[in-house]
């Protein structure tokens, strides 16, 4: 049996960078993915093509009830390689003392700096305005208009040509996703990458994970480790570990959060073009009470986010040029929870409360607002019940007809929460050096260790924490 110094299942944000760091450490590392390793070359500009190829379950990942649909990547590099390369640092000023009052209290200096690390290497820049898609123009003249602060986001991309085709892998190279940076850096220090990894089992002896065993093309497989490194994120390394009789006195797959909402669209009075060029370009500071950004996608997944049934989404489409649109997202308590039901198939629970309903309900009328300011003829929130606002005296139909949460199209792309940082084993799974209380050797280091919501894109914090974090696994 072939043994390592560390193994880490995962080979996203957080898996790529422990691998790359522990790796150049002299280490021998074994990175363990479920997903497929693509070639770039071959990533096409078809939606239905790359869903299947390089998203979890095709991209039709939701929770139990259905009313959430949650999106991550399931390939080598994981999610980086199909999401909008935004680079958003977290507040650390209201998160880390939200944190510490959880039991997490964790290194501010070492988290910046390796911020600063991380953004060097992935050369994170402002996102330019000549690479910005059009649609950003309008939305920014509307924030202007109503005195709402906007900036454009800083991104990890090195010469973008602004195709427009983040979210289904570039197949330019031009973002610096994990499958073309840290992952090839980490093999570059002998690290090995195996793809195709399914039903990943911990075999725990006392107070150690002895063995780590893995299903690949029809042969199972297993391998020794010195150290064990959770990098599934947050669902997967829940499942995974719960599938390994893991539960940490049932808090395993506790504490599930997400950041989600939902979708608006504003058709302008003429030609917008907002597909060409980076989708995902600026936020408006609105409130503390919601994060509003904007976002545009290609034909299919643009039509699911559009409002309106039969004819009416059918002429919609048709003008599909003249459409711009923005995102309204809240991040919700963490009161989810990750399980397996009788049929060993994952279930995640996780519902909006009346305070996040009412959250977005209050940001889609704002949004609504920007987007009347700017011009717009008519805005459609994406929503089950046919709502078309002409002009901003009908913004508070959305109040009156949204009612429940599954009167809205939702969406994540954030999962958060499974696997809580906490120093009393009472209450988390892991201790701030993200070890799993009560397991030597096992490691848990992605989304779902955060205690509460980050209220912000997670890539950044994510490679982040990973980057602290292997200081302690290494030591």
């Amino acid at each position: 049996m072939k043994r390592y110094d560390a193994v880490i299942v995962g080979s996203g944000a957080a898996g790529a960078v422990m691998a790359y760091r522990l790796s150049s450490k002299g280490m021998s590392v074994l990175v363990l993915e479920r997903g497929k390793r693509e070639d770039p070359a071959t990533f096409e500009h078809n939606e239905m093509e790359m869903l299947p190829r390089v998203y979890k379950n095709g991209g039709l990942q939701t929770t139990a009830d259905l009313d959430l649909a949650i999106m991550q990547g399931c390939t080598v590099g994981g999610s980086t390689v199909v999401n909008n390369a935004i680079w958003l640092r977290a507040d650390l000023d209201r998160l880390l003392p939200d944190w510490k009052a959880r039991g997490a209290d964790l290194d501010r200096a070492r988290i910046e700096a390796a911020y600063t690390d991380l953004e060097s290497k992935l050369r994170v820049s402002q996102i330019p305005m000549a690479l910005a898609n059009n649609g950003t123009s309008v939305f920014l003249r509307g924030c202007e208009a109503l005195g709402i602060p906007a900036r454009l986001l800083a991104h990890n991309r090195d010469e973008c040509i602004g195709c427009g085709w983040c979210n289904y892998g570039c197949r330019y190279n031009r973002k610096t996703s994990m499958l073309v940076t840290f992952i090839p850096w980490a093999e570059s220090h002998g690290a090995e990458v195996i793809d195709q990894c399914r039903d990943v089992r911990l075999t725990r002896r006392g107070s150690t994970i002895a063995e780590v065993s893995y299903h690949r093309l029809g042969v199972t497989e297993t391998v020794a480790a010195d150290r064990v490194v959770m990098c599934a994120g947050a669902i997967g390394s829940s499942d995974l570990l719960l599938r390994s009789d893991i539960t940490q006195r049932g808090n395993v797959g506790r504490h599930f959060h997400a950041l989600g909402g939902v979708m608006v669209t504003a058709e302008m009075p003429g030609e917008v073009d907002a597909y060409d060029k980076i989708g995902l370009t600026c936020v408006a500071d609105v409130s503390e009470e919601c994060v509003v950004e904007t976002f545009f996608s290609p034909p299919g997944a643009f039509s699911i986010t559009l409002g309106g049934w039969f004819a009416a989404h059918y002429d919609r489409m048709h003008r599909y040029t003249r459409f711009t649109q923005a995102g309204v997202m809240v991040g919700t308590d963490p009161t989810g929870r990750i399980t397996i039901d009788r049929k060993g198939r994952t279930k995640i629970d996780l519902s909006f409360s009346k305070r996040d309903l009412d959250r977005i309900k209050k940001g889609v009328g704002t949004l609504a607002g920007i987007f009347f300011a700017a011009g717009a003829l008519s805005v459609l929130p994406s929503t089950y019940r046919f709502i078309e606002l002409t002009n901003p005296s009908d913004i508070h139909l959305i109040d009156e007809q949204v009612q429940h949460a599954d009167d809205l199209l939702l969406g994540s792309a954030h999962p958060q929460g499974g696997n809580v940082i906490c120093e009393d084993p009472s209450k988390g799974v892991v201790d701030t050096s993200f070890r799993v209380h009560g397991v030597d050797n096992l490691f848990v280091v992605d989304a779902s260790v955060f205690p509460s919501n980050l209220w912000a894109n997670c890539q950044a914090t994510v490679m982040a924490l990973s980057h602290v974090a292997s200081d302690h696994v290494a030591a």
